[in-house]
């Protein structure tokens, strides 16, 4: 059992970083190109320990962080229980997710204690199988040619986006890749909960997908709707043989509870920095396995924070939590993903080794941090 004791949180900061990617990058829920990427590590300190963590928010989250919040807790016990759920929710509800700063609790904590994440939520998997995650729309030969190098690390599952004007065009790309690779099992990420640019997809659009994916045994077809259509959700799992995923943005134990109630996933998907923490997101695991659920995290996230969902799945039974969404789309964003780190992740043979360091594992370095800060 976790001791308790008494450490008051001395500081938080936020620091702000624009990486300069290697060509403009233009993700398929995305309107426009972008040639940086811009995203925030948060830091709390306490104790003569710090821990952190990162989300992709820019300098107005820093400002919140280092005012209003930090104004509100500092000087508070630094224990997971001692920091107010009102307060987590109300940050999200600000659309500022202070699910980032509750992981970076837990990495402090972890230092403190000695151990890494995973093993001080209890858990034991010390390998996590990954699912390799595209974020482009590229052309048909182009995806057959970076899954090519998917099954060179050994991972032989592959998520797809459909965001084409044409589903006929989405369907080309993945005919390619089934038709390539046999041994490679490919899900669908339609992106359709949060995206605020066309094409937006219908209750009936997102039936004919389905019925097309079933042909191809599709694992799992993502966010097919509006976040808010929990009934078109129900009905469409009702109608297809695919499981339906979704939750990656949600937050509030009582919204998720309220969408796998109401049956609108067969896979949750929430996020340890984009929900309201690792805390938030254990009990939304332990809901779905309550309802015969898969929980599986979206971490499409800068390296602290994917770094806290493979943390948290492999503190989750392997039968609830099988896999942890990584990208590596280009192939090379494990530059970026960990640039500014003292480390990164191993990927062995279709596996993410869990780091053995105290808490995520790894931490930033100040000097690679300083040639890319911007607030």
């Amino acid at each position: 059992m976790l001791r308790k004791r008494s450490m008051k949180l001395g500081d938080l900061k936020v620091h702000t970083l624009a990486i300069p990617l290697r060509e403009p990058i233009q993700f398929s829920w995305e309107p426009f190109p972008h040639p940086v990427y811009v995203f925030s590590i948060v830091e709390v300190e306490a104790g003569g320990f710090k821990g952190y963590s990162a989300i992709e928010f820019g300098a107005a989250y820093k400002h919140f962080l280092e005012t209003t919040v930090k104004l509100t807790i500092q000087g508070l016990d630094i224990e997971i229980e001692d920091v107010d759920a009102r307060l987590l929710e109300v940050g999200s509800w600000a659309i500022q997710r202070l699910g980032a700063l509750e992981v970076a609790i837990w990495d402090l904590i972890a230092k403190r204690e000695g151990l890494p994440l995973y093993r001080l939520l209890g858990g034991g998997r010390r390998k996590v199988k990954v699912y390799a995650s595209t974020g482009r729309l590229l052309s048909a030969e182009e995806t057959v040619k970076m899954v090519e190098k998917y099954a060179e690390l050994g991972i032989d599952v592959v998520k797809l986006r459909f965001r084409r004007e044409r589903i006929n065009e989405d369907l080309e790309v993945l005919k390619a890749v089934a038709r390539e690779f046999s041994d490679v099992k490919i899900s669908v990420d339609a992106n359709q909960a949060w995206s605020y640019t066309p094409p937006y997809w219908s209750r009936k659009k997102a039936m004919k997908v389905a019925k097309e994916l079933e042909n191809f045994e599709v694992l799992w077809l993502e966010e097919p709707l509006w976040k808010d259509d929990v009934e078109g959700y129900r009905w469409l799992r009702e109608n297809t043989s695919i499981e339906i995923s979704g939750g990656e943005l949600e937050h509030g134990i009582q919204r998720f509870r309220m969408l796998i109630e109401g049956g609108a996933f067969d896979i949750v998907q929430a996020d340890a920095v984009y929900s309201n923490g690792i805390q938030e997101c254990r009990k939304v695991a332990a809901l779905a396995e309550a309802f015969n659920l898969k929980f599986m995290p979206h971490a499409w996230d800068p390296g602290l924070g994917w770094l806290a969902n493979l943390h948290l799945a492999a503190s989750l039974p392997e039968k609830l939590c099988p896999y942890i969404e990584t990208p590596l789309d280009p192939l090379w964003w494990n530059e970026v993903m960990f640039g500014v780190l003292n480390g990164e992740v191993e990927l062995e043979k279709g596996y993410a080794k869990l780091p053995e360091q105290p808490g995520l594992g790894f931490e930033p370095d100040e000097e690679k941090m300083k040639k890319f800060r911007i607030a």
